[in-house]
Protein backbone atom coordinates (compact mmCIF):
# COMPACT_ATOMS: atom_id res chain seq x y z
CA UNK A 1 0.00 0.00 0.00
CA UNK A 2 3.01 2.31 0.88
CA UNK A 3 4.30 1.97 -2.15
CA UNK A 4 1.37 3.00 -4.35
CA UNK A 5 1.02 5.70 -2.19
CA UNK A 6 4.63 6.93 -3.40
CA UNK A 7 3.83 6.06 -6.85
CA UNK A 8 0.92 8.34 -7.07
CA UNK A 9 2.98 11.35 -4.97
CA UNK A 10 5.28 11.11 -7.29
CA UNK A 11 3.19 10.95 -10.44
CA UNK A 12 1.24 14.15 -9.00
CA UNK A 13 4.81 15.80 -8.53
CA UNK A 14 5.90 15.08 -12.02
CA UNK A 15 2.92 16.17 -13.70
CA UNK A 16 3.20 19.50 -11.85
CA UNK A 17 6.93 19.88 -12.77
CA UNK A 18 6.06 18.84 -16.08
CA UNK A 19 3.41 21.11 -17.03
CA UNK A 20 4.71 24.15 -15.34
CA UNK A 21 7.67 23.53 -17.78
CA UNK A 22 5.32 23.86 -20.41
CA UNK A 23 4.12 26.94 -19.15
CA UNK A 24 7.28 28.57 -18.36
CA UNK A 25 8.65 27.51 -21.92
CA UNK A 26 4.61 29.10 -23.61
CA UNK A 27 4.37 32.07 -21.49
CA UNK A 28 7.66 32.75 -19.58
CA UNK A 29 7.72 32.40 -15.39
CA UNK A 30 6.37 35.38 -14.72
CA UNK A 31 3.39 35.48 -16.72
CA UNK A 32 2.73 31.67 -15.38
CA UNK A 33 0.82 31.65 -12.12
CA UNK A 34 0.56 28.95 -9.26
CA UNK A 35 -3.32 28.74 -9.77
CA UNK A 36 -2.63 28.35 -13.53
CA UNK A 37 -0.30 25.22 -12.76
CA UNK A 38 -2.52 23.84 -10.85
CA UNK A 39 -5.86 23.95 -13.09
CA UNK A 40 -3.24 22.41 -15.71
CA UNK A 41 -2.29 19.71 -13.77
CA UNK A 42 -5.75 18.95 -12.70
CA UNK A 43 -4.88 19.19 -8.63
CA UNK A 44 -5.86 21.24 -5.94
CA UNK A 45 -4.57 24.84 -5.42
CA UNK A 46 -3.62 23.39 -1.90
CA UNK A 47 -2.09 19.75 -3.25
CA UNK A 48 0.27 21.72 -5.24
CA UNK A 49 1.09 24.30 -2.14
CA UNK A 50 1.93 20.96 -0.37
CA UNK A 51 4.49 19.91 -3.06
CA UNK A 52 6.17 23.34 -3.88
CA UNK A 53 5.64 26.46 -1.37
CA UNK A 54 7.14 29.02 -4.18
CA UNK A 55 6.93 28.73 -8.13
CA UNK A 56 10.73 28.65 -8.22
CA UNK A 57 10.66 25.45 -6.50
CA UNK A 58 9.11 24.53 -9.07
CA UNK A 59 11.18 25.64 -11.63
CA UNK A 60 14.23 24.62 -10.06
CA UNK A 61 13.14 21.30 -9.93
CA UNK A 62 11.75 21.73 -13.66
CA UNK A 63 15.46 22.65 -14.65
CA UNK A 64 17.60 19.98 -12.44
CA UNK A 65 15.12 17.95 -14.32
CA UNK A 66 16.82 19.55 -17.72
CA UNK A 67 19.94 19.15 -16.60
CA UNK A 68 19.71 15.06 -15.30
CA UNK A 69 18.80 14.23 -19.25
CA UNK A 70 21.75 16.90 -20.45
CA UNK A 71 24.31 15.11 -18.42
CA UNK A 72 23.11 11.41 -19.30
CA UNK A 73 24.03 12.28 -22.78
CA UNK A 74 27.13 14.19 -22.38
CA UNK A 75 28.22 11.06 -20.06
CA UNK A 76 27.23 8.40 -22.94
CA UNK A 77 30.71 10.68 -24.52
CA UNK A 78 33.06 10.91 -21.97
CA UNK A 79 35.04 7.99 -22.49
CA UNK A 80 36.14 9.06 -25.45
CA UNK A 81 38.01 11.94 -24.02
CA UNK A 82 41.27 11.83 -23.26
CA UNK A 83 42.13 13.42 -19.97
CA UNK A 84 40.74 15.01 -17.35
CA UNK A 85 40.40 18.49 -18.24
CA UNK A 86 38.79 17.67 -21.54
CA UNK A 87 36.45 15.66 -19.07
CA UNK A 88 35.36 18.79 -17.11
CA UNK A 89 35.25 21.23 -20.19
CA UNK A 90 32.47 18.54 -21.58
CA UNK A 91 30.99 18.04 -18.23
CA UNK A 92 30.69 21.72 -17.38
CA UNK A 93 29.47 22.66 -21.09
CA UNK A 94 26.82 20.51 -21.44
CA UNK A 95 24.20 22.87 -20.22
CA UNK A 96 25.14 25.96 -22.41
CA UNK A 97 22.67 25.25 -25.28
CA UNK A 98 20.04 25.10 -23.20
CA UNK A 99 20.77 28.15 -21.05
CA UNK A 100 21.34 30.10 -23.30
CA UNK A 101 18.24 29.65 -24.88
CA UNK A 102 16.60 29.99 -21.40
CA UNK A 103 18.52 32.85 -19.63
CA UNK A 104 14.82 34.06 -17.54
CA UNK A 105 14.78 30.78 -16.35
CA UNK A 106 18.02 29.85 -15.45
CA UNK A 107 18.53 33.05 -13.45
CA UNK A 108 15.39 32.96 -11.78
CA UNK A 109 16.66 29.90 -10.45
CA UNK A 110 20.26 30.47 -9.66
CA UNK A 111 18.87 33.61 -7.82
CA UNK A 112 16.49 31.19 -5.59
CA UNK A 113 19.29 28.53 -4.88
CA UNK A 114 21.51 31.43 -3.45
CA UNK A 115 18.82 32.93 -1.26
CA UNK A 116 18.22 29.71 0.55
CA UNK A 117 21.58 29.06 0.96
CA UNK A 118 21.96 32.39 2.28
CA UNK A 119 18.76 32.04 3.99
CA UNK A 120 19.44 28.52 5.33
CA UNK A 121 23.15 27.48 5.12
CA UNK A 122 22.72 23.49 6.07
CA UNK A 123 19.93 23.26 3.27
CA UNK A 124 21.30 20.44 1.15
CA UNK A 125 19.87 20.73 -2.12
CA UNK A 126 19.92 17.43 -4.55
CA UNK A 127 22.91 17.65 -7.22
CA UNK A 128 22.01 18.43 -10.53
CA UNK A 129 22.81 16.57 -13.36
CA UNK A 130 25.80 18.36 -13.86
CA UNK A 131 26.90 18.73 -10.26
CA UNK A 132 27.00 14.88 -10.57
CA UNK A 133 29.02 14.55 -13.58
CA UNK A 134 31.61 17.23 -12.24
CA UNK A 135 31.76 14.79 -8.97
CA UNK A 136 31.75 11.57 -10.54
CA UNK A 137 34.52 12.90 -13.24
CA UNK A 138 36.89 14.00 -10.38
CA UNK A 139 36.28 11.01 -8.41
CA UNK A 140 36.94 8.55 -11.24
CA UNK A 141 40.57 10.79 -11.83
CA UNK A 142 41.57 10.40 -8.82
CA UNK A 143 41.48 6.85 -8.87
CA UNK A 144 43.18 6.69 -11.68
CA UNK A 145 45.87 8.83 -10.42
CA UNK A 146 45.24 11.84 -12.43
CA UNK A 147 44.29 14.51 -9.64
CA UNK A 148 46.71 14.17 -6.56
CA UNK A 149 45.22 11.92 -3.45
CA UNK A 150 46.24 14.54 -1.01
CA UNK A 151 43.21 17.12 -2.49
CA UNK A 152 40.01 16.28 -0.99
CA UNK A 153 38.00 15.95 -4.25
CA UNK A 154 34.84 17.66 -2.50
CA UNK A 155 37.16 20.66 -2.32
CA UNK A 156 37.99 20.92 -5.74
CA UNK A 157 34.19 20.07 -6.72
CA UNK A 158 33.55 23.54 -4.55
CA UNK A 159 35.93 25.61 -6.36
CA UNK A 160 34.38 24.76 -9.68
CA UNK A 161 31.12 25.26 -8.35
CA UNK A 162 31.80 28.92 -6.88
CA UNK A 163 33.83 29.89 -10.15
CA UNK A 164 30.86 28.06 -12.18
CA UNK A 165 28.36 30.40 -10.69
CA UNK A 166 30.37 33.49 -10.41
CA UNK A 167 30.56 32.49 -14.28
CA UNK A 168 27.09 32.30 -15.17
CA UNK A 169 25.96 35.54 -13.37
CA UNK A 170 28.82 37.72 -15.13
CA UNK A 171 26.86 35.95 -18.36
CA UNK A 172 23.37 36.94 -17.22
CA UNK A 173 24.52 40.21 -16.66
CA UNK A 174 26.15 41.03 -19.92
CA UNK A 175 25.53 37.85 -22.20
CA UNK A 176 28.18 39.87 -25.47
CA UNK A 177 30.62 40.60 -22.82
CA UNK A 178 31.07 36.66 -21.50
CA UNK A 179 32.11 33.83 -23.33
CA UNK A 180 30.72 30.82 -21.59
CA UNK A 181 32.70 28.05 -23.50
CA UNK A 182 36.17 30.18 -23.40
CA UNK A 183 35.47 30.81 -19.50
CA UNK A 184 34.71 27.39 -18.93
CA UNK A 185 38.21 26.48 -20.33
CA UNK A 186 39.75 28.93 -18.28
CA UNK A 187 37.95 28.09 -15.12
CA UNK A 188 39.26 24.11 -15.82
CA UNK A 189 42.66 25.34 -16.19
CA UNK A 190 42.60 27.63 -12.96
CA UNK A 191 41.42 24.51 -10.95
CA UNK A 192 43.59 22.03 -12.19
CA UNK A 193 47.23 24.13 -13.00
CA UNK A 194 47.01 27.23 -10.88
CA UNK A 195 46.93 31.17 -11.97
CA UNK A 196 50.63 30.73 -12.55
CA UNK A 197 52.29 30.99 -16.17
CA UNK A 198 55.32 29.07 -16.54
CA UNK A 199 57.75 32.07 -16.39
CA UNK A 200 55.84 32.64 -13.12
CA UNK A 201 55.99 29.10 -11.93
CA UNK A 202 59.92 29.69 -12.51
CA UNK A 203 60.09 33.31 -10.94
CA UNK A 204 58.52 31.96 -7.96
CA UNK A 205 60.83 28.43 -7.46
CA UNK A 206 63.70 30.84 -7.68
CA UNK A 207 62.45 33.50 -5.00
CA UNK A 208 61.85 30.15 -2.98
CA UNK A 209 64.93 29.00 -3.28
CA UNK A 210 66.79 32.37 -2.59
CA UNK A 211 64.84 32.28 0.75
Amino acid sequence: MDGLVERKKKEIHDRIVTVAGELFNQQGFENTTMDQIAAEAVVARKTLYNYFSVKEAIADKYVRTISQDTAQKTLETLSDLPDTRSRLIAAINNRYDWLELNPELCGIVLMYRIKIMLQEPNYKFKSSGTQTLIMDILRADQERGEISSDIPIERVFGYIEYMRTAMVLDWLKDNTRVNLREETVRLVDLVLYGAFSQQGKNQNNHSLKKE
